[in-house]
This record gives C-alpha cells, structure tokens and sequence, in this order.
C-alpha cells in the first residue's frame, strides 16, 4: 500500500494467496488487518480496479495492464489457441481467471479509527510501499449489465470512481478484437461519458495516468473531469498533460437531460451509473426522474452505495 498526500488517498493492492478468484464490476470486499489489538475490525471497500500479469488471451501486460509489443510464447499455454464463435467471452475469461491470480486495486480516503491507521503505517515508510497482510472477506456485490446499453453515462464522485472504472475495464476487454461480433459477451456500448467530480487534482492525475489511460485515447469515450478544491495551477498542469479539469460541480440536471435525448434521437439504451456523496446521488436521481417524465422511458438508473 501506498499513501498519495495530495490526493489524500490510500492506494492498496492486495494479491490474493488462492488463484482462480474471478472478479467482476460491483465486487466488493470487507478488508481486515490482522495482528492488530482491533484485528476484527473490518470495512467494506468496492474493487477498483484489477490487473493479471497477462491478459486472457496470454500477452503479458506492463504495470499499467497494457500489453507488450511483442508476446512471450512461454506466457500463452493457456488461451492461446483460437475459439470457435459461438463461445463467449465470459466463458473465455473465465476459463483464464480459473488458473490465474488477479492484482486488486483499492482506493481508500483515510477518516479516522483503521484507514487513519494504514495511513500512518504509510507516512511511516515515505517514498516507498508499505507490505502488509489483509484478510478479504468476499466477494460480495451484483454486477450489472451495463455492456448491453448502447449509451453509458457514468457520474462518480471521489473515491466512487471504483464504482465506474471496473466497467470500463470490462468494456475494453468485450470490445477487443478477440472477442467475436457474434459472441453473446460482445459490448454493445458504442458511447460511454465519465463525469467525474473531486477535491483533489492528484487522485484525477493519478487514475489518468493509470487506469483510466487505456480509455482516454479511444474514440467511444469522454471524460469530464471537475475538482471542486484547486487552483488554477492545477487545471494548468492538466491542460499541458491534456486532461481538461473544471472548477466546480457539473450541472447534473442539464447533463442527464441532453444525454437522454441524444440517445433517444439516435435510438440507443441509455444506462447511467451513479456513486457519490449523498447530494450528487439525490441530484442524478432526480434529473433521471425528470428525463422519464418527458419522455426518455428506454433509461436503465444504476446506483452504487457511497459509504468509504
């Protein structure tokens, strides 16, 4: 684990000690740290994200679980030979993830009692990662469908970007060549939209330049950033890296409005995803409601709990 001070933000990755656990958008987790006078303390945290040294169809895959140029063929006994149509992608993941051990990504806002503790245990070793041992109780939690929809709105606040980026690994792995046009795993999604609203700059930098990279680039994806506790130094620093971040909170109302009739003129599904604090919640809720009040009927609404 490692601690970010300026985006006030705990990043824990944990590997499993059994292999074939298969992870899913909206698992989540209760995290205990052992050995401690409050060893039984637990708390539930939402899987970030999730990285495997090669990727399902056996290429191995750098830090940021983008593959390598070249493969290593000592690396693809598993998947590498090829599937006949009809089989889907969830089977073929599955069979990858039956054999393999994932890397899970949590992302933890240090309040007070245990992750005011693992943030000390972090500051106590500066610079460098801290190994400890945690228990996982799960996984708990329902994954949606979401790849189904042809328009996805994702709104997140803080650390409820683990709510979204799951899907948008998701969607990167059923949108791949490998995966058949008549496979019945293969997204639907052709337009997917990441509103995303935080206090602290560093956290927005740091997911861009990690997870949310492979996403960035891609033709079927935007990304609106807002942090509602910088400087204008900070969207400077964005701009120059690309990333455009405004001050302040996205008019939700007028967001989920226009994203309604968008997909409706252009006759798609739209789903939207919702995890954040309880005012953004209750806002995205009500502009939903309203869009199917003038009509917009074919919105799938998702909301995640919000409670770390």
């Amino acid at each position: 684990m490692t601690y970010d001070e300026a985006a006030d933000v705990i990043r824990l990755e944990i590997t499993p000690g059994i292999s074939g656990l298969q992870v899913r958008p909206g698992d989540y987790y209760f995290l205990y740290q052992p050995f401690r006078f409050t060893g039984w303390e637990s708390h539930p945290f939402t899987v970030g994200a999730w990285s495997y040294d090669v990727d399902p169809l056996g290429a191995p895959l750098d830090n940021y679980g983008k593959p390598w140029n070249s493969l290593d063929n000592a690396q693809l006994p598993l998947l590498s030979g090829s599937f006949p149509d009809q089989e889907s992608w969830d089977v073929r993941k599955a069979q990858f993830q039956r054999s393999s051990t994932p890397r899970l990504i949590f992302w933890i806002r240090p309040y007070d009692g245990w992750t005011r503790q693992l943030r000390r245990q972090c500051l106590r070793a500066p610079n460098q990662p801290v190994h400890t041992t945690i228990l996982l109780e799960g996984p708990y939690g329902h994954s949606h469908p979401l790849w189904r929809y042809e328009s996805l709105l994702m709104i997140v606040g803080g650390t409820g970007i683990a709510a979204a980026v799951p899907y948008l690994q998701d969607h990167l792995q059923r949108s791949a060549n490998h995966c058949s046009s008549t496979s019945e795993g293969k997204s639907r999604t052709r337009d997917i939209e990441l509103v995303w609203t935080t206090r602290q700059p560093a956290f927005l930098r740091g997911l861009a330049d990690r997870e949310l990279n492979p996403m960035l680039s891609r033709d079927d994806f935007r990304a609106s950033f807002y942090a509602t506790g910088s400087s204008d130094r900070f969207r400077q620093d964005f701009n120059a890296l690309g990333y455009t971040v405004q001050m302040g909170r996205p008019d939700l109302q007028s967001l989920i409005l226009t994203r309604a009739s968008e997909a409706s003129a252009a006759g798609m599904k739209l789903a939207i995803l919702v995890c954040g604090p309880a005012g953004m919640a209750d806002e995205a809720r009500a502009a939903t409601h309203l869009a199917t009040k003038q009509g917009y009927q074919d919105i799938k609404y998702v909301e995640e709990s919000f409670t770390w």
